[in-house]
């Protein structure tokens, strides 16, 4: 099994990346992009004590105000510590992914708590901090001390409201949770087929020599490409088990991680599953966990 610690690791001049440790449910990374003046941060993280832990780093490597706050999607791993940063830092995300936040709003915690109990007392005072600025369409370009940031959405991957963040210069590519590495991917509110899609494309036209995924260790294409295995694998056992009218327990039976079966979280099989037989039956428009939800 894979393994890695929670640190900050220079990726390029300036630029780091903030992963931690095993990756699972809720402990997600995050960038740090440094500057005369001011810091560029991308995502926000969990807890208080993990975003506490993040603003540490940022006023180690950066040594400046933190500017900027980039959300690469919704969910609440990567949202949540929005309200811990400073009132007048700048929040930036996708419009899709901002009104994806009024949606859901907080109502995810409990759940949280109940399958991960660990978390219990950990988001007491919890409060949730929406994006300043938003853009709606398929890029903006941000500046942060002289260097090129391009904020690029692709459609329906993971969410609705994905972004990369790419440093064309640096070749450094943040993908939030378009990519996990080593960590199983969970596909809940997201189109299958589009990611599959959507991260072949981002590898073939975007030069990226060093990918910092939402989960999982930094890395490159190639792995990135064996994540996109996994979601192939799941949705092509989906597809034959929902075209033989098998239920989706029996899909998930059927189906054989082989090397995937030692990643992070692999029972994620089971709503993988589910969302493939969405994608299936068209049904792309509600979530697992039953909330409605705008078409994707």
């Amino acid at each position: 099994m894979r393994t890695w610690q929670t640190g900050t690791t220079e990726v390029a001049r300036g630029v780091f990346a903030y992963v931690q440790a095993h990756g699972g449910l809720c402990v997600a990374n995050a960038g740090l992009i440094g500057g005369r003046a001011g810091v560029t941060v991308i995502d926000a993280l969990f807890t208080p004590a993990m975003t506490r832990a993040l603003l540490e780093e940022a006023s180690r490597v950066g040594g400046g105000r933190i500017e900027r706050l980039i959300n690469t999607h919704h969910h609440v791993d990567h949202t949540l510590g929005n309200a811990a940063f400073p009132p007048d830092t700048r929040i930036v995300a996708h419009a899709k992914a901002k009104a994806e936040m009024e949606r859901a709003g907080l109502g995810v915690l409990p759940l949280i708590e109940r399958i991960a109990p660990h978390f219990r007392g950990a988001l007491d005072g919890a409060r949730e901090r929406l994006p300043d600025a938003t853009f709606d369409g398929d890029a903006l370009e941000l500046e942060a001390d002289g260097r090129r940031v391009q904020l690029r959405h692709y459609g329906t991957g993971h969410t609705r409201g994905d972004v990369v963040v790419y440093l064309p210069e640096e070749r450094v590519l943040f993908t939030g949770d378009l990519a996990f590495f080593y960590v199983t991917p969970l596909g809940h509110e997201g189109h299958p087929g589009n990611w599959i899609a959507i991260a072949e494309r981002i590898i073939d036209s975007v030069d990226a020599e060093t990918i910092v995924p939402g989960h999982g260790p930094v890395g490159a294409a190639s792995d990135w490409r064996k994540m996109i295995g996994y979601l192939r694998l799941v949705r092509d056992g989906a597809r034959r088990a929902f075209d033989a009218g098998a239920p989706e327990a029996e899909a998930v039976r059927s189906i054989d991680l082989g090397e995937y079966a030692e990643w992070t979280e692999a029972e994620r099989i089971a709503p993988n599953v589910a969302r493939c037989y969405q994608e299936f039956r068209g049904e792309l428009d509600t979530i697992i966990e039953g909330q409605p939800k705008e078409s994707l």
